[in-house]
């Protein structure tokens, strides 16, 4: 197999016997309807369709899927099986012939999908996105990574800008469609852990904020979600 790139989002959990995932799928594509779809994330948004079996050749499993999960497919080189009757999740290495308009399926294993234990849904966010923290009485500045209702994942270029606390401020200011001005947000945060030993250091925050911040950032995960998708639809 080869090597694993996607220990953010997967954990593998085993390959079978030689040749039983593949011989596992080809029975499933024998059932009269075969409820199996396709399963990927981009930039932190779940994409999913239905696969279309076409046929085996050797260890590979040729598929077809819709134009966007194609796409997202492209985008990961990999992709999730998963239907009620499989076992479990199945990872597989993922190339699209665009000629043929086929997903070639390869390097089975079977995989549990990490953020499935996730309690809320978490966007990547993009370009330059600075917000302001504050560490007691001093504050600095740090890149928006990624966001969620539940909390935030901070580029710090230094950790000893966070000192001895464990709670911050973080300022936020986003711009909803739906609102004619620019939002601000000052949300306490607790600081969980650092991600990475060489700077910039990705950090992670948990929010403890109140019922209007959960919902205007609600708000604001939503509007990046759609962003996000019509990056694949272009």
């Amino acid at each position: 197999m080869a090597p694993f790139q996607h220990e953010d989002y997967l954990r593998l959990t085993g390959r079978g016997e030689p040749g039983e995932i593949v011989n596992l799928l080809l029975q499933l594509s024998q059932q009269p309807r075969p409820d199996v779809q396709f399963f990927n994330y981009y930039k932190e948004v779940p994409v999913a369709a239905p696969a279309e079996f076409l046929y085996v050749f050797d260890d590979t499993l040729a598929c077809r899927t819709s134009d966007l999960q194609s796409r997202a497919i492209v985008n990961s080189r990999y992709t999730v099986l998963r239907s009620p009757q499989l076992p479990q999740d199945i990872y597989a290495t993922a190339i699209f012939n665009e000629g043929a308009n086929e997903v070639v399926l390869s390097e089975f294993a079977y995989v549990e999908v990490l953020p499935d234990r996730r309690t809320t849904l978490r966007v990547k966010i993009g370009g330059l996105f600075m917000v302001t923290v504050e560490a007691g009485p001093n504050s600095f500045s740090a890149k928006l990574k990624d966001l969620s209702l539940g909390g935030c994942a901070l580029e710090i270029p230094d950790k000893t800008l966070l000192g001895k606390f464990a709670y911050f401020y973080i300022n936020i200011s986003f711009d909803l469609k739906s609102r004619p001005q620019p939002l601000k947000l000052r949300i306490m945060a607790r600081f969980l852990r650092f991600e990475g030993e060489e700077p910039p250091l990705r950090g992670i925050f948990l929010f403890e904020q109140d019922k209007r911040g959960e919902d205007l950032i609600g708000m604001y995960i939503a509007q990046r979600q759609a962003e996000i998708i019509k990056e694949l639809k272009v």
